[in-house]
C-alpha cells in the first residue's frame, strides 16, 4: 500500500510545504519507534510526550516525510515537511487517503452505551458471521479482522489505527464491521468521516464524568452518534432505558426498539435463567423464536435483543439471526465462570459502574442458592461520584463485600476504598464489608469465605490482565488469581 505525497496534500489544511510531492509514502506512523523506511511521520502533541521532539529520530529510522505544527530546524534538512495548524485534526484525512477510505467499502455498525457494549458487539458479530460467513469487530477485548485477530488497546482505536484496521478488513473481504464506539472516541473525533449503516444503543448511566464534566455533556456526546446516522441507516434503541426516548428523538434513522416493556418492538418472553444459560422466546415483527444463550443474566438477554434487532433491520432472516446469537460461547471477562468451585460458584465480570454492578449483583442474587459475596473496587483518576453509589449498591444487593483496589493509578488506594465505604455507612447494612487493598489477597479471602450454594462475584476488571498503580503497571488477571485460590482451597 502506498500513496504519493501530493495526493495527501490536497486533503490537508497545509500552511506550508517544502519537498517533492512525487515522493511515495509507504507507511504512516505517529510513534517514531514504529517508523520504517518510506514512512510519513506525524508529530502529535500528547499529555506525556511531544512528537515534535522525535522528528529527528523518525528521520534516522527512514521517514521520508514529516507532518508537524512546527519545523524545529527541519527546514535545514533535505526532506519533505508539511506544516499544519493541528496534527490531531489531520489524522482522519491522512488515514482515509493513505488506506484508500476503507470505511466506504464496509457496512459499519456502531454499538453505543455505557454498559453492555462489548457483549452486544460480540452477539452482533456472531450473528453477522452466521449470515455472511465472516465479519469484522473493533472492540475492547480484541479486534477481529475477518480470519485474523489482534489484541485491542482503547475501546475505540485512534483515528489512524482505526483506518488501518478497516483496511485490513477490506483486504480480508469483510463486508460488515461491528464497532464499539466509546464516548471518548466520539468526543475526540476518532470516528469522524465514517458513515455507519446502523447503530445500537444499550443504555446510558453515570460514567467518565472526569472526562465529560457533566452527565448532560456525556448524554449529548453519546446521542451525537445517532444524530449523524442517515435516514437510510437503522437505529436500534433500548426503550427500557430512561434515555432511550431521548435517543429516538435525536436520530433521523429508521428506528426499532427493544426491551422487556410492552411497547418494545422486540421483546423477550417466557424467560428461564440458570448459572450456565438463558432461555427466552424472542418476539419480533418478523415472528417468534425460542433462543438459548450460553450467557446467563437478564442484562445479557438485553444485549442479545439489541443485536437481534440490528440484524433483523439489516434483513438477516430471523432463524439465521437467532442461530448466530446461540453460537456465541461466551465473552472473556463478562460473567465468566471460573471452574473449580465444588459447591459454590465464582464469577468474574467487567462491571465497573454503579449500573453495571447492580446488574451483575441482581443476576447473582437470582442465581445463587445461598449468599452473594462481592469483591470490587473503583478506578483512580476517574469519576469519584460513583464510588459511594457502588458502595450502597453492594451493601444492598450482596451479603458480604470485600472492598479492594482496582486500577488506583495516581490515587491512594486507601482513599478510594474510603469513598466506597462512605456508601456502606449510608445504608442499613454498614458492617457487612471488609477492606483488603491487596487484590490478590481479597480474592483469596472471598474464595475461602464461600460456602455451599454461595456465589462469589469478582467485579471491575473482567478481561483485563494488568493493574495500574502510581509508579508501575503490573500483570494481574482476576480469572487466574481466582483459579489459583480455588486450587489452593481444594488442595489445602
Amino acid at each position: 500500500m502506498g500513496v504519493r505525497l501530493k495526493d495527501l496534500l490536497t486533503r490537508l489544511p497545509v500552511k506550508e510545504f517544502w519537498g517533492d510531492g512525487n515522493t511515495e509514502i509507504t507507511a504512516v506512523e505517529y510513534d517514531s519507534r514504529a517508523v520504517s523506511p518510506g514512512a510519513l511521520f506525524i508529530a502529535l502533541r500528547g499529555s506525556k510526550a511531544d512528537g515534535h521532539d522525535y522528528m529527528t529520530e523518525a528521520i534516522s529510522r527512514g521517514a521520508v516525510a514529516v507532518l508537524g505544527e512546527e519545523p524545529r530546524g527541519l527546514e535545514k534538512q533535505v526532506l519533505n515537511f508539511i506544516l499544519v495548524p493541528d496534527t490531531q485534526r489531520v489524522l482522519v484525512p491522512v488515514g482515509k487517503a493513505f488506506y484508500h477510505d476503507p470505511g466506504a467499502r464496509l457496512r459499519l455498525l456502531g454499538v453505543v452505551g455505557t454498559n453492555g457494549k462489548t457483549t452486544s458487539a460480540y452477539f452482533l458479530h456472531s450473528l453477522l458471521k452466521q449470515a455472511f460467513h465472516h465479519a469484522g469487530l473493533v472492540g475492547t477485548i480484541h479486534h477481529i479482522l475477518g480470519r485474523k485477530t489482534e489484541p485491542a488497546g482503547n475501546t475505540t482505536p485512534g483515528a489512524l489505527d482505526l483506518q488501518r484496521l478497516l483496511a485490513e478488513m477490506v483486504k480480508e473481504e469483510v463486508k460488515y464491521a461491528v464497532m464499539e464506539v466509546s464516548s471518548h472516541a466520539l468526543a475526540l473525533g476518532r470516528v469522524e468521516g465514517l458513515s455507519f449503516a446502523g447503530g445500537l444503543f444499550t443504555n446510558i448511566t453515570q460514567d467518565h464524568l472526569d472526562f465529560h464534566r457533566s452527565f448532560d455533556e456525556y448524554l449529548r456526546v453519546k446521542s451525537g452518534f445517532f444524530k449523524e446516522l442517515s435516514p437510510e441507516a437503522a437505529a436500534v434503541i433500548n426503550i427500557d432505558d430512561p434515555h432511550g426516548r431521548y435517543i429516538m428523538r435525536a436520530t433521523k434513522a429508521r428506528k426499532l426498539t427493544y426491551g422487556f416493556s410492552p411497547g418494545a418492538e422486540i421483546q423477550a418472553e417466557q424467560v428461564e435463567m440458570t448459572m450456565k444459560d438463558s432461555i427466552f422466546t424472542a418476539c419480533t415483527p418478523w415472528g417468534k423464536r425460542q433462543v438459548r444463550l450460553s450467557l446467563p443474566g437478564k442484562f445479557n438477554i438485553y444485549n442479545a435483543l439489541g443485536a437481534l434487532g440490528l440484524g433483523l433491520a439489516l434483513n438477516v432472516e430471523l432463524d439465521t439471526a437467532c442461530r448466530g446469537l446461540e453460537n456465541l460461547p461466551g465473552v472473556p471477562g463478562r460473567f465468566q465462570v471460573v471452574s473449580g468451585g465444588k459447591d459454590f460458584a465464582v464469577v468474574v465480570d467487567y462491571a465497573h459502574t454503579a449500573d453495571g454492578l447492580e446488574n451483575i449483583l441482581r443476576t447473582a442474587r437470582a442465581l445463587a442458592q445461598n449468599r452473594v459475596i462481592v469483591v470490587f473496587g473503583c478506578g483512580g483518576d476517574r469519576d469519584r461520584g460513583k464510588r459511594p453509589e457502588m458502595g450502597k449498591i453492594a451493601a444492598r444487593l450482596s451479603d458480604f463485600s470485600i472492598i479492594t483496589s482496582d486500577n488506583p493509578r495516581s490515587e491512594d488506594p486507601a482513599v478510594i476504598a474510603g469513598e466506597i465505604v462512605d456508601g456502606f455507612r449510608k445504608t442499613d447494612a454498614p458492617g457487612r464489608y471488609r477492606v483488603v487493598l491487596n487484590r490478590q489477597q481479597a480474592i483469596r479471602e472471598a474464595v475461602n469465605f464461600a460456602g455451599p450454594g454461595d456465589m462469589v462475584v469478582i467485579a471491575g476488571k473482567g478481561h483485563e490482565t494488568y493493574q495500574i498503580f502510581k509508579d508501575r503497571t503490573v500483570y494481574f488477571d482476576d480469572r487466574e488469581t481466582a483459579s489459583a485460590a480455588l486450587k489452593e482451597r481444594n488442595h489445602g
